[in-house]
């Protein structure tokens, strides 16, 4: 990642809060959303109401490093299958989608009983518009979104 895409990923949280609000509000059915980095760290989060990602900061940060780890294992395979464009994660009560976002991740919770396909698409329309924004953040080569 050039220095330019690390400065607004790291440096300008008010832009990723921006995003994260974006993607948040695109759907009712979107409860939560963060941004997280290679390491699993969580460095913007919004949430619908009270509605929590997870539960505890412990347990946020553990499914945090979990999807990191995912994500990277997968990109082992870019190669042969091609880049990832998302994972999803279903669950009793809610799904998860994870997308890359340059060596970051956007992760999602949403509600169970949702077509998350659509969702995805909305999703990922907000990520172009944002790149689209902010050109001093280049789109990778391999960058699906």
């Amino acid at each position: 990642m050039s220095t330019n895409a690390q400065m607004v990923l790291d440096d300008n949280s008010m832009t990723l809060e921006n995003l994260c609000k974006s993607i948040l509000y695109t759907s009712e059915d979107i409860q939560s959303v963060a941004v997280i980095n290679k390491n699993g760290r969580a460095i913007e989060e919004k949430t619908r109401g009270n509605s929590n990602l997870l539960i505890p900061d412990n347990k946020n940060e553990m499914y945090f490093m979990q999807c990191a780890l995912q994500i990277s294992m997968a990109r082992d395979f870019d190669e042969e299958f091609g880049p990832v464009g998302y994972t999803i994660t279903e669950r009793e009560n809610s799904k998860f989608v994870s997308i890359p976002f340059f060596s970051h991740i956007i992760l999602a919770k949403m509600k169970k009983g949702i077509n998350h396909t659509v969702l995805i698409n909305k999703i990922k329309k907000v990520i172009r518009n944002f790149k689209g924004h902010n050109r001093e953040t280049p789109v990778l080569e391999g960058d699906q979104v």
